[in-house]
């Protein structure tokens, strides 16, 4: 007997930390014995490696934030697939997902609310955001941060909220040594030079352009020192530019987007979030994971996942000089980088583990299933995985 088909809805597929979660979500669901679709709005690498999980892909084009075609696409795929589970990830997913499945009579909807986005703090958006809300039978908060934003901004019910901790798989950050090597020299990198990588899209909430300001500040000090910009977005061709007018040129490289992160984390020797805003970066647990110190901005749910000055410097956000400064501590002590990288390994394992987040996250899928007269595909579920 098959488990319940759970069609999960996220606004694209480019390589950022909902939809590297979506990713790992959907494999192990697989594992554990459910029906797992996904659709999506935006093109991205992470479309071939859902493909690679024999996972049925829909692309459900958009035009707008609030946009009745994606609506209508979202009603016809859920009258097709005929899914008992519809689980959404991002804002236009969330708000058009459960209008959809309200209509269509999905028997159980469920929204994982990722971040403290800037357009939460609007009032229309956060309103709007917040009405559709009624529809989830739960919320998945990503951290207690996010949890208490989103009620703080959306006015999202709270008692139908959970908060279960992103989590991230060790063994994809384990054994990568040569791999790192390879890439650092590949991108013509001295084995000795001090090399920072940030990670995410290039757009406002990660702030590169601090990122970059602080690099100026520090090639002052330690003018080996290497930057990595890795991911794509709206802003690369500006900061691209900016690299270019504060004579960055030679010791900034654009990588673009990338699928082999694992490798690059091994190559780099500093990870650095910038970011004005958060939720609970899976980037920083995919740092920690491969034994990368952390000098990141003190936003969101970041202090909570971190062991400040420990596993991690924390500095205020759009503090370039602050940023630079963490970082030329790790930059001349390659002791304390190699020290506060195990401590943010052991804090990744006992803390954030993705076989817990997924449990977790089953857990609440089989409540609802027998709650809706639906436990005999919870129990079908539980013994396709035993």
């Amino acid at each position: 007997m098959t488990g319940a088909h759970v069609l999960q809805l996220i606004d694209g597929l480019n390589v950022g930390g909902a939809e590297v979660l979506l990713r790992d979500l959907a494999s192990g669901l697989l594992r554990r014995g459910y029906q797992v679709s996904v659709g999506y709005s935006t093109l991205g690498p992470l479309v071939q490696e859902l493909e690679n999980l024999d996972i049925s892909l829909t692309h459900l084009p958009r035009l707008a934030r609030v946009d009745p075609l994606l609506l209508a696409q979202m009603i016809r795929l859920m009258r097709r697939e005929r899914p008992q589970i519809v689980h959404t990830h991002l804002f236009k997913s969330d708000f058009h997902g459960r209008l959809a499945a309200q209509i269509t009579g999905v028997p159980i909807v469920v929204s994982t609310l990722h971040n403290n986005d800037a357009w939460a703090q609007k009032k229309l958006l956060g309103s709007l955001y917040g009405a559709t809300a009624r529809y989830a039978d739960r919320l998945i908060a990503v951290s207690a941060e996010v949890r208490d934003f989103q009620i703080r901004h959306t006015g999202v019910p709270a008692e139908k909220i959970v908060t279960i901790d992103n989590g991230v798989d060790l063994n994809r950050f384990t054994r990568q040594e040569e791999k790192g090597k390879k890439l650092r020299r590949n991108l013509g990198i001295a084995p000795s030079a001090p090399l920072f990588g940030i990670i995410g899209r290039l757009k406002p909430q990660k702030d590169h352009v601090t990122f970059l300001k602080a690099a100026a500040v520090l090639l002052q000090e330690q003018p080996n020192a290497r930057f990595l910009i890795i991911g794509d977005g709206p802003l690369r061709a500006e900061l691209e530019k900016m690299t270019k007018a504060m004579d960055l040129s030679s010791a900034a490289i654009f990588t673009g987007l990338r699928s082999d992160i694992p490798a690059l984390l091994a190559a780099i020797d500093v990870l650095v979030l910038s970011s004005q805003w958060e939720g609970l970066p899976v980037t920083l647990l995919e740092g920690m994971a491969a034994s990368r110190p952390v000098v990141a901005t003190a936003v969101g749910g970041v202090p909570s996942v971190v062991l400040p000055d420990i596993s991690a410097f924390l500095v205020p956000p759009e503090a370039p000089q602050e940023l630079a400064q963490a970082c030329l501590k790790l930059a001349k002590n390659p002791e304390l980088r190699q020290r506060m990288g195990q401590a943010g390994y052991q804090r990744v394992a006992a803390k954030y583990s993705l076989d817990t987040m997924i449990d977790k996250t089953t857990a609440i899928y089989d409540e609802l299933l027998r709650t809706r007269g639906l436990g005999n595909l919870a129990r079908a579920r539980s013994g396709d995985a035993a």
